[in-house]
């Protein structure tokens, strides 16, 4: 009788299955309760792939604290592929927390799977059990590796966006009587098949077992699912004492690892080698345990839960505390050895020995997978005497991995049994931050408040309340003033939270000067401090610069904080990474790549409750969204409420305003100005009046767009380069002031802003200089900016410049083409779009013959009149 689970009413699902997997990225789950299939489907789906290379691993119950563990199993087998980059993997793995690695494990991995030829199926069971740093790889690395596809198995939802979602139901009477006739070869009888049925409860796994149990002449009775293991101990139960002793350690086993070689197993048992081996014979047999390559392995993880579950207390620490023993003769060498080690001492050791394994553990993860340090952390607070520090350290962790919430409930905990001193006062720090972050404003300032007294600095604290006041409104120069006076003398750590909440003030304010000292401090305060401390200050510089239009600076400091990333394995706390590269790839004209990589980030922020940060993210897809003209998209977003603060409604309804004005109501688009520019927000301000001069300009009254222009000019001087160069554009096409419009022209083409470079040639052109018309069309069409270009060709027709019809041109030959109109030589295009010189010629070449052009100077021409 064939002892597979097999799959029966299921063809729809692996078709499903299959064809979404087919297009990747993508990031398919398996769900379902014990037994059910998942595994058996996962499986089916691999054998209808077969152009995938596919990498399995899985996540066991111990794993939480074990890094990265399920992704090290799923790539065990490329050693023959890639054994170089493979061993590079696994000894960042083990060094990299150490100091010991220049690039961190999640980096290599992504690097490994992308030196992959082909596509891959990165396919792993059981991921509910992941821990959280492989999960949070997992949820990134199919937009960073676009010909990964991801297939998981899990009995409850893990933490991740997935594309597809399916959950597997228990099997119909008929579905079950398939299933028996399928096992035994033959037609059961009505009564087996409804006996089967209520044993099973439709669960296939378990149907398998009842038939089995039929068939070995002792059926399994009981209704109660609870009892459904009886059929795999009932097995067991027929070996020799040897075979029992051995599936027990092979289930204590089996919560860290897959498969274990038989001499291990033997010692760990008691057994001697042949012994063991004949009694593996029989469990093989009975389908406990099944044999590979690898070692041996408990057949499914039900067989391992039945034998794990039928250990008493004092059994199941004497088994933990034996393979502990037994890993640490073996050697602790590696993280990922260490790891497993402390797993086990802490199910079997005492409480000082598993304290202490857990410390052990916990240091060695807090750098490179913070995640599981937070796990680690927390369980030895379950055990110690000072949970005060530990529960701070579980936040700390918890706040770099980007869960806030948890981070927050940790915080708080720690922060009521700390004493005063240095680490309460991190530690409400590490709470104000995560409510914020969740847009718990209040919550964040009263955190503050209460924690003011108990603090050994109070700067950072202020400084936190000084920029959430401003975002809601009610700036506070008195705390500004308090927080000067003391950042000299606060602790180092303290000055670099201190100094980026006030470049986030400042910005926030309009005061650009002070942004700018502010920025400067926080680089300059945090370049003796630790990796992490640096990263995270270096992505606060860059959200700053981002936000204040400074494309190319923002750059510099994301590349300076990549080579940090690299060896930490873990940035983008809150999702700032996200949110500032959208900002950065909206400045420089990668629409289409920043939506892409907007709605991905989404789904993980909402995930882990970054609502403050979400709505800053949803901000960047409606300025992008509007500019394309795509109302229904923006209504749609505009439907999703932001967290209440001023600055927040400001923006959405700066953003309102704007859907008013391109359907043409302008009544709306008033009304909501109104509100935007009444928040009493400077940055909201700036963006507000630039829609109102264009409102007025709409509806010629130049008389009302010259008094807006002139109120943001006003409000722009002392503001950031976004908030002048806006300015600029307004003061051009309100007042025909050709030397602003020329300065914008200049300043956008100096940072790399294609869409601002496309207005300025377009206010240019509207003030009488023809030639920049087609050149502002040629942007708007390239990123896709319909009402832009539709103006664009108004003025173009009302010049005698009609645009043709497009020669199938794709973005980048159109790119290549605007830069050969401004006169750039093929190494400067090289360098401009980061490209080789050989694909600039390519790029040129396929242009040639796609327009019948045959140089540099006719394509000029060809744009100079507003034909490509």
């Amino acid at each position: 009788m064939d002892s597979r689970v097999v799959t029966v009413g299921r063809a729809d699902i692996l078709d499903k299955v299959v064809s979404a997997l087919s297009e990747p990225p993508q990031m398919v789950l398996i769900g379902g309760e014990p037994g059910i299939g998942k595994t058996h489907l996962l499986g089916e789906v691999i054998a209808r792939l077969p152009d995938f290379r596919v990498l399995r691993g899985q996540a066991r119950e111990l794993d939480g604290g074990l890094a990265y563990a399920p992704l090290a199993g799923a790539f065990a087998s490329l050693g023959e592929e890639a054994p170089t980059e493979l061993a590079e993997l696994y000894g960042a793995i083990d060094e990299a927390a150490l100091g010991h690695s220049p690039v961190a494990p999640a980096v290599l991995a992504a690097q490994l799977l992308a030196s992959l030829p082909g596509r891959t199926l990165l396919a792993i069971d059981d991921l509910h059990l992941a821990d959280a740093d492989t999960l949070s790889v997992l949820r990134w690395l199919p937009h960073r590796v676009p010909r990964v596809a991801i297939l998981g198995t899990a009995r409850r939802p893990p933490a991740l966006d997935v594309d597809l979602a399916i959950r597997l139901e228990p099997l119909s009477m008929p579905e079950v009587a398939g299933l028996v006739t399928t096992l035994l070869g033959r037609t059961p009888s009505d009564t087996i098949v409804r006996r089967v049925h209520m044993i099973s409860r439709g669960n296939p796994w378990f149907a398998q077992e009842a038939v089995l149990s039929l068939v070995q002449g002792g059926a399994v009775w009981s209704p109660d699912p609870g009892a459904r293991r009886g059929a795999i101990l009932r097995r067991l139960f027929q070996r020799d004492q040897g075979g029992r002793t051995l599936a027990k350690v092979l289930a204590a086993l089996s919560r860290t690892r897959e498969n274990t070689d038989l001499e291990p197993l033997a010692e760990l048992a008691g057994l001697g080698a042949r012994e063991a081996e004949h009694a593996f014979d029989g469990l093989v047999r009975d389908g406990v345990v099944t044999r590979t390559a690898e070692g041996y392995g408990l057949a499914h993880p039900l067989v391992a839960e039945a034998l794990y579950d039928d250990l008493g207390v004092t059994e199941r620490r004497r088994v933990h505390t034996r393979i502990a023993e037994w890993l640490q003769r073996e050697g602790l060498t590696g993280t990922r050895r260490v790891l497993e080690w402390a797993a086990h001492v802490a199910e079997g050791g005492s409480p000082d020995e598993a304290l202490t394994a857990m410390m052990r553990a916990a240091k060695l993860t807090r750098w490179t997978a913070p995640l599981s340090a937070a796990h680690w952390y927390g369980r030895a607070a379950e055990i110690a005497d000072d949970k005060g520090d530990l529960l701070a350290r579980q936040a700390m962790s918890y706040w770099k991995g980007s869960r806030p919430a948890l981070a927050l409930n940790s915080g708080q905990r720690a922060l009521a049994v700390l004493p005063p001193g240095r680490r309460h006062t991190r530690t409400a720090c590490t709470a104000v931050a995560a409510a914020h972050s969740m847009g718990w404003y209040e919550v964040a300032l009263a955190v503050a408040a209460r924690q003011l007294p108990h603090a050994d600095d109070p700067t950072a604290l202020l400084a936190q309340q000084a920029m959430i006041k401003a975002e809601l409104g009610h700036p506070d120069a008195d705390l500004v003033r308090r927080v000067e006076e003391g950042l000299l003398d606060c602790p180092p750590e303290d000055r670099v939270i201190a100094a980026g909440s006030l470049a986030i003030r400042a910005v926030i304010q309009g005061d650009w000067a002070a942004t700018q000292r502010s920025v400067d401090d926080l680089l300059g305060y945090s370049a003796a401090l630790p990796p992490g401390a640096r990263l995270a200050a270096l992505e606060s510089a860059a959200h700053v610069t981002s936000v204040a239009g400074l494309r190319s600076r923002t750059i510099e400091l994301l590349d300076q904080a990549e080579q940090i990333h690299r060896g930490l394995g873990w940035h983008d706390i809150a999702g700032q990474y996200v949110r500032t590269m959208a900002v950065v790839r909206r400045l420089g004209g990668e629409w289409d790549r920043a939506l892409d990589d907007i709605v991905a980030g989404m789904g993980a922020m909402a995930e882990a409750g970054l609502l403050e940060n979400l709505a800053l993210l949803r901000n960047i897809q409606l300025d992008i969204l509007l500019d394309q003209g795509k109302t229904d998209e923006v209504e749609s977003v505009l439907a999703d409420p932001p967290p209440e603060c001023a600055m927040q409604t400001g923006l959405r309804s700066t953003s309102s305003a704007r859907l008013a004005l391109l359907r043409g109501d302008r009544a709306t688009a008033r009304r909501e100005l109104e509100h935007a520019i009444g928040c009493g927000i400077p940055d909201v301000l700036h963006r507000a009046l630039a829609v109102q001069v264009l409102l007025h300009v709409s509806s010629g009254d130049e008389a009302a767009a010259r008094t807006a222009a002139a109120q943001l000019s006003e409000h722009a001087a002392a503001g950031t380069p976004r908030a002048q160069l806006a300015a600029d554009l307004a003061m051009g096409r309100a007042f025909g002031d050709r030397a602003r419009a020329e300065a914008a022209l200049d300043k956008s083409r100096a940072d790399g802003l294609p869409f601002e470079e496309a207005q300025a040639r377009f206010v240019l052109g509207v003030l009488g200089d023809h030639i920049q018309l087609p050149r502002a069309h040629s942007i708007f069409v390239r990123l896709g900016a319909t009402p832009w270009q539709q103006a664009a060709e108004r003025r173009m027709r009302e010049a005698g410049l009609a645009p043709t019809a497009d020669s199938g041109l794709t973005p980048s030959e159109r790119r290549v083409i605007a830069l050969v109109a401004d006169g750039l030589s093929n190494p400067q295009i090289a360098e401009e779009l980061h490209y080789s010189r050989k694909t600039v010629e390519v790029y040129l070449t396929r242009v040639y013959a796609k327009t019948g052009l045959r140089s540099r100077v006719e394509l000029a021409l060809a744009v100079a009149r507003g034909e490509l």
